[in-house]
């Protein structure tokens, strides 16, 4: 008995060593596969759409040019070029959002060879920036917006920058007649979609200096040194509806922009007019049946 027991046991040590030796070819197979996974997960990332070939619309249609900071004490003591506008005071929505503006460009400084862009300086014009509604132009007419007026502010540094002889980059008319500026001498502005730009080219660092008082508008661009932009004349023309600015600086052009602008819808008008035509009519018609049963 003792022999047979010692046999089997001996069986059973025998078949132990054997699954113990089956069992390490398993633990061995697992390495590759962790290593496979690992691979798999690098390439991935890899190749995902967030990679550095990767464009937005936003990014490659618009341009944001360097910040331009303000400099209160700094001394720019050669007043080279001036403009004033004048508005109705007594709008006061229109006159807080000219105001809103004209702080944001007061005392702002444009180093020589840098670009000044009216959106990026002046920001989104929002209630909670300070804006009120006022006049706007929206679809060939004249009416009630966040922000209304603040054109004119982009409009009379255009008128300002012309004289100083600086490159105009950006401009736009606008789509319907305004009488703050002559004809074809405007520059309208709307957050995202339509900026003034200008860049400065005068030769040396400038600041804009603004005020809106009373009624008058005024922007004056002074220098840092005493350059010469020299003879400066600006000339507008009408022709077929078309208004042509040009500028001239010791008799040679050296910048001319084209405007066109649509007349303002009357639909309102033209229902009124209808209107009383019906009433006259049903009027004459009545007096004419009084007098035949008379």
């Amino acid at each position: 008995m003792k022999k047979r027991f010692c046999i089997i046991l001996s069986a059973i040590i025998v078949i132990s060593a054997l699954a113990s030796c089956a069992a390490k070819p398993e633990q061995e197979t697992t390495k590759p596969t962790e290593t496979t996974t690992t691979t798999t997960t690098e390439t991935t990332t890899v190749t995902t759409t967030e990679d550095e070939n990767t464009t937005f619309p936003e990014t490659s249609t618009r341009k944001i040019h360097k910040g331009l900071s303000k400099d209160k004490n700094g001394e720019y003591p050669y007043k080279i070029a001036t403009y004033t506008t004048h508005y109705n005071s007594g709008d006061t929505t229109r006159t807080t959002n000219l105001k809103n503006a004209v702080s944001k460009v007061n005392n702002i400084v444009v180093p020589d060879g840098q670009v000044f862009s009216f959106n990026q300086t002046v920001g989104k014009r929002t209630v909670t920036a300070g804006y009120e509604t006022a006049k706007i132009v929206r679809d060939g007419e004249f009416v009630d917006g966040l922000g209304g007026g603040v054109c004119q502010v982009s409009s009379t540094i255009f008128e300002t920058v012309l004289r100083a002889n600086a490159e105009i980059v950006v401009r736009h008319p606008h789509t319907l007649k305004v009488s703050y500026v002559p004809l074809g001498g405007d520059a309208t502005v709307q957050w995202n979609t339509q900026d003034f730009q200008w860049k400065n080219t005068i030769g040396c660092d400038v600041k804009i200096k603004m005020h809106c008082e009373s009624g008058s508008l005024t922007c004056s661009i002074y220098a840092k040194n005493d350059v010469d932009v020299g003879d400066v004349k600006i000339n507008i023309t009408s022709s077929g509806g078309s208004y042509v600015l040009t500028r001239t600086v010791n008799g040679k052009q050296n910048y001319r922009t084209v405007s066109k602008y649509k007349e303002q819808k009357s639909t309102t008008k033209a229902t009124t007019k209808k209107s009383s035509k019906k009433t006259t009519k049903k009027t004459t018609k009545k007096k004419s049946t009084k007098k035949k049963k008379s």
